[in-house]
């Protein structure tokens, strides 16, 4: 049986295998754009001062609007921990103005 460095040959290739799947995956799940497009998302609410002017990445097979809308959904509940529009605590209130 032939070894790579005391580890059967067949279960080294099995977790590095194990390892590209998991990166892979990985980063499809943090909403990483695999074109690189991103949306332009401008919000406002009354009670923020001037207009939040936001940049998200576009999923692949995904528009602008669709992904403007994940941040608008995160900005109206209070459960959201994700920072946008300045790292605001403002939750709820917030319109969609523009997606581009």
């Amino acid at each position: 049986m032939s070894h790579v460095t005391g580890i059967p040959r067949r279960l080294f290739f099995a977790v590095v295998l194990l390892l590209v799947l998991a990166a892979t995956r990985g980063r499809a799940a943090s909403g990483d754009s695999p074109s690189g497009a991103t949306a332009t998302c401008v919000f406002t609410n009354p009670a923020y001062s001037g207009v939040c002017t936001q940049s998200t990445p576009i999923a692949a097979g995904s528009t602008a609007a669709a992904a403007c809308e994940s941040v608008l959904a995160c900005l109206n509940n209070a459960q959201c921990e994700k920072t946008y529009c300045n790292a605001t605590q403002v939750r709820g209130g917030w319109k969609l103005e523009s997606a581009k």
